[in-house]
């Protein structure tokens, strides 16, 4: 006989909330186990040690000012470089070295950077296996992943005050500069508050929306997308109902309509739009590039890179009038010499050599991991999920002794993504015998002369390794 839900939830309602505490609460002072049984970067995991949120800042710190010297702001008033590359020391090894969480990191801060004249617009994406052969496919990507990080509704909110700041006086739109925060976007984000802010000084939504196209026909020109402009008036200017337009009509999902359409929707339609937003540069972060690269044809990787520098560098539009896009790429060191055929015959050499003796003009190398830095890292982690704000042991390898993880950081050869791995399952084993803190050295080697050829097969390796 089952039983009746009702006396279920009735009985779980009079029952006490449990007070178990895992042995990493009872013994460690964690909310759990703090590091990723699979480091494998995945913003989409929602998880904190593998959606970027957990991140040490001093990791990549050099290599974080060379990135802005070189494509943000160079400290001698040059203009930043527009294409070129992130890679990995020699020595690194040639994954599991951060490189995605440092795009990630990269991107993040030019989104929010508050201490800067440079006001930018930064996307990370990440391409999936013979999911991008052709440039449209990439430049849905683009959308797509605009779309997830939420950053749509940024673009539709500087539009708004960008073209408000044109119709108003500077006494109104200074007394709406000191509107609170919070309470000023959730108006800039609502059709129906922000069409009553454009009636209370005097404007229609209508008026707004025919500035919008006189603004659009100005930045775009010969480029101007009517068919991207047609809709996007239709949604009130706004590219977070655009985009769901575009998913509930099918477009979204409709290859043969990408393909014919995609990139001037991206050229003649996204990029005038956050043009007229405010954002002076657009960033993008295209990490390991050779999931393209090895999925294509010869004659495909000539098609996507000759599109790269025509549409982005070359042909006659907002973009290179406004000298507009920045794009980095991630790549394995074993496809540079390959790509490097590819690069110069389309003709990209001019704009970042792939020759080995000039690459590191345009580039950003990733050091060696030291262990040093794995330990401040490990911290990183540790720290963030501590149950105590006022724990005595922030910054510190608490729950393991100063030393503990050293064995497990030269068995993982010093690759980031392998030592996170071995510190969850050391972390793990010894919560499951109650070992006492501080987690001694000795525990970790006996892991590790126990666990002995854990790793020894190369692609389990690289899969919990290196990723």
């Amino acid at each position: 006989m089952s039983t009746n839900p009702f006396q279920r939830q009735i009985s779980l309602q009079t029952k006490p909330f449990s007070t178990y505490q895992t042995p990493y609460q009872r013994l460690y002072g964690l909310r759990e186990n703090p590091f990723p049984a699979l480091a494998m970067f995945a913003p989409e995991a929602r998880d904190p040690r593998r959606d970027g949120r957990i991140y040490d800042g001093n990791f990549h710190k050099a290599e974080k000012k060379e990135f802005f010297d070189l494509f943000v702001q160079p400290p001698s008033g040059d203009e930043p470089l527009k294409l070129g590359f992130v890679r990995v020391n020699a020595f690194a090894g040639s994954r599991g070295n951060g490189k995605s969480a440092f795009l990630h990191h990269i991107a993040e801060c030019i989104n929010k950077q508050r201490d800067s004249d440079l006001f930018a617009l930064a996307v990370h994406v990440l391409p999936e296996p013979r999911n991008q052969r052709h440039f449209w496919q990439f430049i849905y990507l683009i959308f797509e992943t605009l779309a997830e990080k939420e950053l749509f509704s940024e673009i539709d909110m500087n539009f708004r005050v960008a073209l408000l700041l044109r119709l108003l006086s500077e006494e109104q739109t200074s007394a709406l500069s000191q509107i609170p925060g919070p309470e000023i976007r959730a108006t800039l984000l609502s059709d129906n508050q922000f069409k009553d802010l454009l009636n209370k000084y005097g404007f229609t939504l209508y008026g707004f929306i025919e500035e919008a196209e006189r603004q659009m026909k100005s930045v775009a020109g010969e480029t101007f997308n009517k068919s991207f402009f047609s809709e996007f008036f239709s949604v009130n200017c706004s590219m977070v109902r655009l985009w769901n337009k575009w998913k509930e009509d099918g477009l979204a999902s409709n290859s043969y309509q990408w393909r014919k359409l995609g990139t001037d929707l991206f050229t003649g339609g996204l990029a005038p739009v956050t043009i007229i937003a405010g954002y002076q540069r657009f960033y993008v972060l295209l990490d390991e590039f050779e999931k393209i690269y090895i999925s294509q044809t010869n004659r495909e990787r000539d098609e996507f890179l000759d599109s790269l520098r025509q549409y982005f560098y070359e042909r006659d539009t907002a973009i290179l009038r406004n000298k507009y896009i920045t794009t980095v790429l991630t790549i394995h060191p074993s496809i540079c010499v390959y790509l490097a055929r590819n690069w110069h015959r389309v003709g990209l050499d001019g704009l970042a050599p792939l020759d080995p003796d000039r690459m590191a003009e345009c580039s950003v190398e990733l050091g060696e991991s030291t262990p040093e830095k794995l330990s401040d890292m490990m911290n990183t982690y540790i720290d963030f999920f501590r149950e105590k704000e006022d724990d005595p042991n922030f910054n510190t390898l608490y729950p393991f002794s100063e030393d503990a993880l050293v064995p497990a950081i030269l068995e993982a050869r010093k690759y980031p993504g392998g030592t996170l791995c071995y510190a969850n399952m050391i972390l793990q084993k010894a919560a499951q015998k109650e070992i006492p803190p501080p987690i001694p050295r000795d525990f970790v080697e006996t892991f590790i002369e126990e666990e002995t050829g854990l790793f020894e097969d190369e692609d389990l390796f690289d899969l919990f390794v290196r990723s």
